[in-house]
C-alpha cells in the first residue's frame, strides 16, 4: 500500500477498518474523489429513524401528561432516541465507509453549525434528525441550502432561543410587550457565516434579529403543521425593511431573513472564515495563507459550491504535507479504533468514553462548538482518558489477534520501525494492540 493512501484514510477519512490497508479497490485519493462526485452521504438508519417533528412531538407529549392516581409515567423517549441515532452510525455507517471522506465532512459541519444536547428536550431528542435533516443532505451541495436547512430547523431554533423572539412593533410584541431575542442573528454572522472582525456591527446583529421574528416551531399541531415543524408566525414579525451590512432588505416576512441568508452565503468574509475552518481542521491549526486564498476563490467563483471546494483542498499540494500536523479528535480517535477492530460499543459505553476523552457526544461547550486545534486535546487527562479507552478496545479485539501484523496492516508505510519495535516489545498481544492505538501514526492525522 502506497503511503500517500494511508495518509488519506488518516487525514481526510476514517481510519483503516479492520480488514486493513491492502483491501482498498483503488487509492485512497481516487476514493474520496469517488464521495465528491457522488455528491450524497449515507443515511443513518435507512431512513428508518424518525423525523424531528415526530421526535420533538413525543418528548412534548410526554412531559405533558398528566398521570391519574395509581397511574406511572412511561420511560422518557429522549435516551432510546439518542441510542437509536448512535447505534445506526458507530455500529454501521463509521465501521462500513470505505474512507469515510463524506462523514469526517458531516462531523466538521455538525461542530460548525453545532447545537447540544444539554439546551433541553426538544433539542435533546431531536439532535440527530437535525444531522440527518440538515447537514447530510446538503454536504456535497451548496453552502446557502445548508445554511437555510440549518436557520430554519427547530433543533437550531429552539437551541438559539428563537422560538419565542418576537417584533416589539409586531402584533404578538404590541399586545404581550414582547421583544426580539438576538441569539441566532449574533451567531449566524459570528459563526456560521462571516466570522469574527468581518465588519458587522451591533446594529447588523438588532437588525438581522428582528428580520428573524417569526421564524419558530410548532407548539401544537394544527393547520401550520405537526408540533415541532418548523413555521413562519406573521403576528410575530417586525414589519418594515431591515439595513445589514449596507445593504436594505425590503421584501418582508419569511422571505426577509431568508434573502439575508443567501446574502451571507455569498460574501467573501464566509468565503474566508469557512475555507481557513476547513483548511484548519484537514491539514494544519495554521494552514498554509495559499491554501485558504484557493478555497476562497473557487467558494466565491462556483457560488458556495462544496463539491468544488472539497475537490480544491484533495487536489491542492499543501494538503499532502507527509507530516502529520493534527491530533485526531476523541471521537475521531475512537471511530478509528473501533474501525481497526471491527468493535461495537453499546450506546452507553459509547457516550461513557467520549465524555471521558473529552468530547461528549453532540455536547460542546458552546454555539462555537469543540475547539479544532491541537492544543485543546493535549492534555493530561485527555490523554490519559485516551489510553484507558485504547485499552477497552484493545481487549474487545480477538484473542488471536497479533499486533505485530495488526499495526502494519492499518498503518501502512506510515508506521515507524520505532513503533513497531514498541510493539513487539508489548507484555501481551492485547497490550500491543493498545499501543499501537495510542502510537503517533495513530493518533496524529
Amino acid at each position: 500500500m502506497d503511503f500517500e493512501s494511508a495518509l488519506a484514510l488518516s487525514r481526510f477519512g476514517l481510519g483503516s477498518t479492520a480488514a486493513g490497508l491492502e483491501a482498498l479497490p483503488r487509492p485512497a485519493r481516487d476514493l474520496i474523489f469517488d464521495e465528491i462526485d457522488r455528491g450524497r452521504v449515507a443515511a443513518p438508519g435507512n431512513g428508518r429513524l424518525s423525523a424531528s417533528e415526530t421526535l420533538i412531538s413525543e418528548a412534548a407529549a410526554f412531559f405533558q401528561t398528566r398521570l391519574k392516581p395509581g397511574e406511572t409515567k412511561t420511560q422518557s423517549p429522549i435516551g432510546a432516541a439518542l441510542d437509536a441515532e448512535l447505534t445506526a452510525r458507530y455500529h454501521d455507517i463509521y465501521l462500513t465507509a470505505p474512507v469515510g471522506f463524506g462523514e469526517r465532512l458531516v462531523m466538521f459541519w455538525m461542530n460548525h453549525f453545532a447545537v447540544s444536547l444539554d439546551k433541553g428536550a426538544a433539542v435533546h431528542i431531536s439532535t440527530g434528525a437535525y444531522e440527518r435533516e440538515a447537514i447530510r443532505p446538503y454536504v456535497f451541495g451548496r453552502f446557502t441550502d445548508m445554511l437555510l436547512a440549518v436557520e430554519t430547523h427547530p433543533t437550531m431554533l429552539y437551541y438559539l432561543d428563537n422560538v419565542t423572539s418576537t417584533g416589539p412593533n409586531s402584533k404578538t410584541g404590541q399586545r404581550l410587550g414582547r421583544d426580539i431575542n438576538e441569539n441566532l442573528a449574533r451567531e449566524i454572522l459570528e459563526l456560521h457565516t462571516l466570522g469574527v472582525d468581518s465588519g458587522y456591527s451591533q446594529a447588523d446583529v438588532t437588525a438581522f434579529a428582528k428580520a428573524l421574528t417569526g421564524w419558530t416551531a410548532n407548539k401544537q399541531s394544527g393547520r401550520d403543521g405537526p408540533v415541532g415543524g418548523f413555521t413562519f408566525r406573521g403576528n410575530q414579525h417586525e414589519p418594515g425593511e431591515k439595513t445589514i451590512l449596507g445593504e436594505d432588505y425590503h421584501a418582508d416576512g419569511f422571505f426577509q431573513a431568508a434573502d439575508i441568508l443567501v446574502s451571507l452565503s455569498n460574501h467573501p468574509a464566509t468565503a474566508k472564515h469557512l475555507s481557513t475552518k476547513l483548511a484548519r481542521h484537514f491539514v494544519s491549526d495554521t494552514p498554509p495563507k495559499t491554501l485558504v486564498d484557493r478555497l476562497s476563490s473557487t467558494w466565491l467563483d462556483t457560488g458556495g459550491d462544496l463539491q468544488a471546494v472539497y475537490a480544491t483542498l484533495i487536489e491542492s499540494e499543501e494538503s499532502w504535507s507527509p507530516a502529520p500536523a493534527k491530533l485526531r479528535t476523541p471521537q475521531e480517535h475512537l471511530i478509528a479504533m473501533l474501525r481497526a477492530t471491527d468493535t461495537q460499543l453499546a450506546p452507553g459505553l459509547i457516550k461513557r468514553t467520549l465524555t471521558a476523552m473529552g468530547q461528549p457526544q453532540w455536547k460542546p461547550p458552546g454555539p462555537n462548538g469543540f475547539p479544532d486545534v491541537n492544543a485543546a486535546w493535549l492534555t493530561p487527562e485527555g490523554l490519559s482518558a485516551r489510553m484507558e479507552v485504547a485499552a477497552l478496545v484493545a481487549a474487545k479485539t480477538a484473542r488471536d489477534t497479533d499486533p505485530r501484523e495488526f499495526a502494519p496492516a492499518i498503518l501502512g508505510p506510515r508506521l515507524s520501525d520505532g513503533t513497531l519495535a514498541a510493539i513487539e516489545r508489548a507484555d501481551t498481544l492485547r497490550q500491543g494492540i493498545s499501543l499501537a492505538f495510542m502510537a503517533p501514526e495513530f493518533v496524529r492525522r
